[in-house]
């Protein structure tokens, strides 16, 4: 949450999403193939300053019943504790606090301030900086985006032709509707106009105009906006002790971030800074927004990615990778791995188990391969060609529905709120279906196929509005055999989208 205006929080609250970068499965990732020995996600201290209504962390410590999770925010994150409450969580705190209070929080391995650094006064900044020193532990990670340099200047036009339109004198909710009526206006003569201008007002009125009006609201038209380069952020860091460590999306890691020959020409110019090689990169991508993790000062940081790391990872074919295999029925690629085996690559047979995730010691001894370094180089290469997708935990949902499916305790009590769901991945799921909702709810690890077939016969006329052939329906009796021959490929969607547990 952005910390800058309590009054406009409480009158037009940040919606509580899930972030799956700021998750501990996520940061840990990226600390490990850096060199660090973060703690394990599933046993980690997490605390999280700006938690808006905390639902972030209500998930986080609802699927890792180990770790520890702490959020505060400057207005009460009131929904974040009643979820807490009502689900019996004992691994949360939620609390009312300013930045500003310098309290001791105690020592954490990941700390998260999303939606921070960018929209509040100097002096909040500032003690952002100092909390994540002060309570960072030796190998701990910290994540800090705000809308960066140079891309954001862009939106910062259009921010203040709102500004302009709506007036000095004008209030959040009043700025709102006034950029939703600039938008509108400017969007028809944005439209296919030649001019660098144009082409700008084109891309951001497409991003404006479906922003919820709460996001709109404190993400772009909030009391405060106002971007930073890297290089400062990073010398900011550095005067609390602080060190940039990398950015928080693993495919920044990937050999096809810059066009051909780039990388080299970075290399020159950075000259072996880290922080600068990335700025110069922010130059040529014109990015707008940055996810920054940082970590202390003396922790035993390396950037160059020694593949070995990964042998305390876990490993998922891309999509891409698992759509050519079935395509081609036989894969393209050197069967050798680039080991000289005869058998299967490790891209392939994790193309053939997708989406199923392999540890590594378990990858490592089905292929039977006999050199761990000779496995471990070829899935970096193939994560770098993005083929595969690294993870620090293993997953914990499943692919497949099981005889008594179950989802999580949260999105059982998300989806009888509404559509705004959070999966076992850490993902924001939308789902507007009243039927898919219903299931979520339903499926709690207790019934099996025909149970869940009763129990949604039950609520339809009910909790459940269905129709044929344009009729309401209130009699379950009627649509059983159309709910019943459903229900596999509803599992299936749940399963897609995360939503069943291991």
């Amino acid at each position: 949450m952005h910390v800058s205006d309590a009054d406009a929080y409480t009158r037009l609250p940040y919606p509580g999403l899930a972030f799956p970068q700021t998750h501990p499965d996520r940061l840990a990732l990226l600390a490990i193939l850096h060199g660090l020995e973060p703690a394990p996600p599933e046993r980690a201290r997490v605390l999280e300053a700006g938690c808006a209504d905390g639902l972030n962390l209500v998930a986080m410590a609802a699927h890792s019943p180990g770790a520890e999770v702490v959020g505060f925010d400057l207005v009460e994150p009131a929904l974040g504790i009643q979820a807490a409450a009502e689900l019996g969580l004992t691994n949360v705190r939620l609390e009312q606090a300013d930045l500003l209070d310098m309290r001791e929080w105690g020592e954490f391995d990941y700390v998260i301030a999303h939606g921070v650094y960018a929209w509040v006064p100097d002096a909040a900044r500032d003690a952002l900086m100092a909390l994540v020193a002060g309570c960072l532990a030796p190998q701990g990670v910290a994540f800090v985006s705000y809308n960066a340099l140079p891309g954001a200047r862009l939106r910062t036009m259009l921010r203040e032709m709102v500004l302009l339109h709506a007036g000095e004198q004008a209030g959040l909710s009043e700025r709102v509707d006034s950029g939703r009526e600039l938008y509108e206006f400017l969007a028809p003569w944005a439209q296919d106009r030649p001019d660098a201008y144009g082409a700008v007002l084109a891309s951001e009125l497409e991003r404006l105009r479906r922003l919820p009006k709460p996001l709109l609201a404190h993400d772009d038209l909030g009391a405060r906006y106002d971007p930073v380069w890297l290089r400062d952020v990073a010398r900011h860091a550095e005067r609390h002790g602080l060190r940039y460590l990398a950015d928080a999306e693993p495919a920044e890691l990937r050999s096809d971030r810059q066009p051909p020959g780039v990388d080299e020409q970075l290399d020159a110019l950075a000259g072996g800074d880290r922080v600068v090689w990335e700025q110069y990169a922010d130059l040529l991508a014109g990015r707008a927004f940055r996810q920054t993790l940082l970590c202390r000062a003396d922790a035993p940081l390396d950037d160059a990615i020694a593949p070995a790391r990964l042998a305390r990872l876990w490993f998922r074919a891309s999509a891409a990778a698992g759509i050519e295999t079935e395509r081609g029925g036989e894969s393209e690629r050197d069967d050798s791995g680039g080991n000289g085996s005869s058998g299967p690559s490790a891209v392939e047979r994790l193309a053939l188990a997708h989406p199923r995730a392999f540890g590594f010691d378990d990858l490592h001894e089905t292929l039977g391969e006999p050199d761990p370094a000779a496995l471990a180089a070829q899935l970096w290469e193939a994560f770098r060609a993005g083929d595969v997708e690294l993870s620090a935990a293993p997953d914990r949902h499943v692919a497949v529905a099981g005889e008594r499916p179950e989802t999580s305790l949260v999105a059982r009590w998300q989806a009888a709120r509404g559509p705004e769901l959070t999966s076992l991945r850490h993902e924001p799921v939308r789902l507007e279906d009243p039927l898919g909702r219903l299931l979520i709810r339903l499926c709690d690890g207790t019934r099996d196929r025909p149970a869940l077939v009763d129990a949604v016969i039950a609520q339809v006329g009910e909790g459940l509005r269905l129709t044929l052939e344009g009729n309401p329906v209130t009699d379950g009796e009627m649509v059983r055999g159309q709910i019943a021959g459903g229900l596999e490929a509803n599992l299936e969607i749940l399963a897609g989208l995360g939503m069943l547990r291991a």
